[in-house]
């Protein structure tokens, strides 16, 4: 009773010298589109959804709930062998947008019921958002793995900026347009479009989605269904210890770990600290506006740079940068100790927002900040595609995005706890010394060829 030996897999897996679509335009094309796929429903589960609750008027803490749904991503390292292991990335791609344009379709009747009075409280929409959650974490696995083994290194570094503009433009029409469609006509149309959107996805890479070819190891049935399932498990074990084995391990998960940490505090509490700065509503939209366009510009930076000089040589200057971005919050914060003790003494709310800093000053140390921090992202990404092997790429980039996504769920989580107890200035120096560690760590990393 023995597997048959591994045999290619003539349609995608992470493995093997895939070769990528032969006209760049192409390329940028199914970048664009399959994580364009990635970053709407991220933005239905963190931001429209918390945007629905509060219109709903449900109090502060289940709206600081749809937090915890950043698990489901922290936790898709656990079935991300299943993806390398079964069907194609192609196929997973395709089904898996299909399947989060039905949710949404659910969770748009759900909303609009709940919105007129007709629903019966939010259990079923939580239960909807968490199987959004799955399918879109699932979705990430099979989108990362395809992109990795479409492109070669060179490509996978060329092209990283426009993945995560694509994301990035996904949020915006996420938080910006379907947001306003359900304030403005009705959460039935808001989510309606989104459910729309993943279904036109899932339809147009039905049809022109490249069909990738490389060898991957598949076990081919034996004719003995134990010891298949044996091979699969050993398979799947396989993928996970081949990461931790792999050379400095240790100091590689201590870097995922710490690196954009600090970078995630202080985004959890930047929103907080613009309201105390007297920034209404209107004003944090377009600034975040100018935000993400400078997160996007960095991130194409960044993918250009390192394809340009090599991983090595420019991710120590990219953490530099990004660690340098975080302390000017600390000119933004420093108003606020005068401010809260001329409060203390009675002084008007629109007294003390006099010590503000002016909008334009915000504003620049905004884009500054995002532009540092999405260099970061870019040079985060190829790092871990860097670590990926060949056998396992799918399984081994779930892996390590959920190592980073669990340290920043949790950090995001309790920020507000640990804002509000030493305040601004002190938090923001938190976030500031939070980048140290993963510059320390950077000289002992050591690179794959």
């Amino acid at each position: 009773m023995s597997t048959a030996a591994a045999t290619p897999d003539p349609s995608s897996g992470p493995s093997g010298p895939e070769q990528p679509p032969t006209r760049r335009a192409g390329t940028v094309a199914w970048t664009a589109s399959t994580y364009f796929g990635e970053g709407l429903p991220w933005s239905i589960l963190h931001q429209v959804a918390a945007e629905f609750f509060t219109a709903a008027g449900l109090p502060a803490r289940e709206v600081g709930f749809t937090s915890a749904l950043h698990f489901t991503s922290s936790l898709k390292f656990v079935w991300s062998p299943i993806v390398d292991l079964i069907g194609t990335l192609r196929q997973w791609i395709v089904a898996t947008q299909f399947g989060l344009g039905v949710l949404m379709a659910v969770l748009a009747v759900l909303a609009h019921n709940m919105a007129s009075g007709a629903g019966s409280g939010t259990a079923v929409i939580w239960l909807v958002l968490i199987a959004i959650g799955l399918f879109s974490a699932t979705h990430d696995i099979a989108c990362d793995g395809y992109y990795m083994t479409a492109l070669g290194r060179p490509d996978q570094a060329r092209y990283t900026g426009i993945r995560v503009a694509a994301f990035r433009v996904a949020m915006m029409v996420g938080s910006s347009g379907l947001v306003f469609l359900g304030g403005r006509v009705h959460w039935l149309a808001g989510f309606g479009l989104g459910a729309l959107l993943m279904v036109g996805l899932a339809v147009a890479h039905r049809v022109w989605l490249p069909r990738i070819h490389a060898a991957r190891p598949v076990v081919q049935s034996s004719g003995d269904a134990a010891a298949d399932w044996r091979a699969r498990i050993a398979h799947i074990r396989g993928a996970y210890f081949s990461f931790l084995l792999q050379p400095r391990a240790v100091i590689v998960l201590l870097f995922l770990l710490s690196f954009k940490l600090g970078d995630a505090l202080m985004f959890g509490m930047s929103k907080v600290l613009f309201r105390e700065l007297g920034i209404g509503t209107d004003d944090r939209g377009v600034l975040n506006g100018f935000g993400t366009a400078a997160s996007i510009a960095g991130a194409m930076l960044g993918g250009l740079w390192v394809a340009r000089v090599g991983l090595q040589r420019a991710l120590m200057p990219i953490a530099l940068i990004m660690a340098g971005g975080i302390p000017l919050y600390l000119w933004l914060a420093a108003p606020r100790l005068p401010a809260d003790i001329m409060l203390g003494f009675g002084a008007p709310l629109s007294l003390a927002h006099t010590l503000s800093p002016p909008l334009w000053q915000v504003g620049t140390i905004l884009v500054i900040e995002q532009l540092c921090g999405g260099l970061a992202t870019a040079a985060q990404t190829i790092f871990i595609m860097s670590r990926c092997h060949p056998d396992h790429k799918a399984a081994h980039f779930a892996f390590a995005t959920a190592i980073y996504s669990l340290a920043q769920t949790i950090s995001g989580t309790y920020s507000g706890f640990l804002y509000e107890a030493h305040g601004p200035l002190v938090y923001f120096s938190i976030a500031a010394v939070a980048c140290v560690p993963c510059v320390v760590l950077i000289p002992f990393l050591r690179q794959n060829s």
